[in-house]
């Protein structure tokens, strides 16, 4: 099983660069990984310019990455329950991609989904309580709310859902270029499921 996830850290000052060999292994292992019902469909979007893809994580993975990094029960407990996806993007052009993950959308057949962000979480951690160090790497395992890709630059980082069993579609755009020459592409990536622990 893979529990190293992709961290964005290339850009923070307090933390060592996180390879980019770590994104390349998650990717590598990406059609795979395989859940009680079967394979994983492969969750991407291929643009002449960039890819996106996503990696949903059981359950167990997240206990043990976050486990192996000294998170107290209680905690690891809750993120168990919650939806991760590893979001992996590579721009493959000559030109600045930018991302902005407020404009993301998730909805089920059911209806629109909110996604946990950041500020979900600063405002929760308090009241379990988990301590500033645990909060600080929690928070570097997640996708920045906002980030520009330089050419051939590639990134990732977690996003978290609440954890559902129906089938998710995401929609969203990214803006290719500056100024005058910037386009902007939506996508959208269907059948997205949360990742269910393997069954004995």
């Amino acid at each position: 099983m893979l529990y190293s996830f992709p961290m964005i850290a290339a850009r923070h000052k307090t933390l060592p660069y996180i390879s980019f060999t770590i994104l390349i292994v998650t990717l590598s292992l990406l059609p795979t990984l395989v859940t009680a019902a079967g394979k994983k469909p492969q969750l991407q979007f291929d643009h002449p310019e960039f890819q996106v893809r996503l990696l949903p994580r059981t359950p167990d993975q997240i206990a043990a990455f976050y486990e192996a990094r000294g998170f107290p029960k209680q905690a690891i407990e809750i993120l168990r329950k919650q939806c991760f996806i590893t979001v992996s993007i590579r721009n493959k052009s000559r030109k600045v991609v930018w991302m902005d993950v407020s404009n993301w959308k998730f909805a089920t057949p059911s209806g629109s989904l909110k996604r946990r962000d950041r500020k979900h979480w600063q405002s929760f951690w308090p009241t379990l309580p988990l301590e500033q160090r645990f909060q600080s790497t929690f928070r570097w395992t997640l996708l920045p709310e906002s980030l520009d890709f330089r050419p051939e630059e590639a990134e990732g980082g977690n996003i978290t859902l609440p954890r559902v069993p129906e089938p998710i579609t995401m929609t969203a755009h990214f803006t290719v270029g500056d100024g005058s020459d910037a386009q902007r592409v939506p996508i959208k990536i269907e059948k997205i499921r949360c990742a269910e622990d393997a069954i004995p």
